[in-house]
């Protein structure tokens, strides 16, 4: 979810319904480094809680203090992400080129939860080889407090449906708490993963772009209450207009607008008329021009 959750979505999610919220993946080295992109991505403030940080890396000693520094920072969870699957993070030995290293994913589990206050949480995939299960085994004794588990395996991306599966047999292998991740698009799609895998929570993520009244939903669902109804036209379109307002409170104009590109193709999706909507969002490039199109989708629907 690098380049999509931050502070501006999470006002948004928050404000509807989102319990617990994590900043972009950020790597050890430019944390230590103070890279002012990373800084930006780690930007929270006093209301954003409760925050999870998630570090990218594969050498201990750097994860350790790079988890020094974060936690120096405010956050109140800190994962170590062992399952990203894009390609040049894999090709740098990071992410889920790590569930091939149970080794040392041992050692980075254990150097970083001995060095901070905070719960200190590891998220994996899935793989056709079961090597998953071992480093979810190794990462729980050295000292995790959970393990997240998403069930696509890294070579399938976000393609195709999760394997709860796989879950599941992570959740029978540790004594430590399993978050399930992985497809979760409405409350039934939670309800049936924690029934199917026995998970003691899940996490949301691409689901809620452009959808935060999934939170929710989802929560709904886990409860077992009936959906609260969706978002009417009126709703999308002052949550939309919300999540341009924080952008350019914390960007400016410029980069808000290009930003507000992507956001906006995030809200239109699935909506009458999103296609032609889509096709006029490429071309923002002031906020005038923004708001006329967040006036045409909130006249398209419906």
């Amino acid at each position: 979810m690098a380049g999509c959750t931050d502070l501006a979505f999470r006002r948004v999610a928050r404000r509807r319904g989102c319990p617990f919220a994590f900043l972009e993946m950020v790597k050890d080295r430019p944390v230590l480094e103070g890279n002012r992109e990373t800084l930006r991505r780690l930007r929270t403030e006093e209301g954003d809680r409760p925050l999870g940080v998630q570090l990218l890396g594969r050498e201990p000693a750097l994860l350790r203090e790079a988890a020094r520094r974060v936690e120096g920072m405010g956050a109140d969870l800190l994962d170590l992400n062992m399952g990203c699957p894009v390609p040049k993070v894999v090709r740098a030995g990071c992410g889920a080129a790590l569930l091939r290293e149970p080794g040392r994913v041992g050692r980075i589990v254990e150097a970083v939860a001995s060095a901070v206050r905070l719960p200190v949480t590891v998220k994996i995939r899935s793989g056709e080889d079961g090597a998953f299960l071992e480093v979810a085994r190794v990462a729980a004794g050295a000292g995790a407090a959970a393990v997240i588990v998403h069930g696509r395996p890294a070579g399938r991306g976000r393609r195709g449906e999760g394997d709860l599966g796989a879950i599941r047999a992570v959740k029978e292998a540790v004594a430590v708490p399993v978050v399930g991740n992985g497809g979760i698009r409405s409350g039934e799609d939670a309800r049936r993963m924690a029934a199917a895998t026995g998970c003691d929570g899940v996490m949301v993520a691409r689901g809620a772009l452009g959808n935060p009244w999934l939170f929710r939903e989802v929560a709904a669902a886990l409860e077992g209450h009936p959906a609260p109804p969706g978002p009417t036209a009126g709703e999308r379109a002052a949550a939309l207009r919300e999540h341009f307002a924080h952008l350019r409170e914390l960007y400016g104009d410029d980069l808000a607008c290009r930003i507000g590109r992507k956001v906006f193709h995030w809200y239109v999706r699935g909506t009458p008329g999103a296609a032609a909507l889509r096709g006029r969002g490429n071309a923002i490039g002031t906020p005038d021009q923004f708001e006329e199109l967040v006036r045409a989708f909130e006249g398209s629907d419906g």
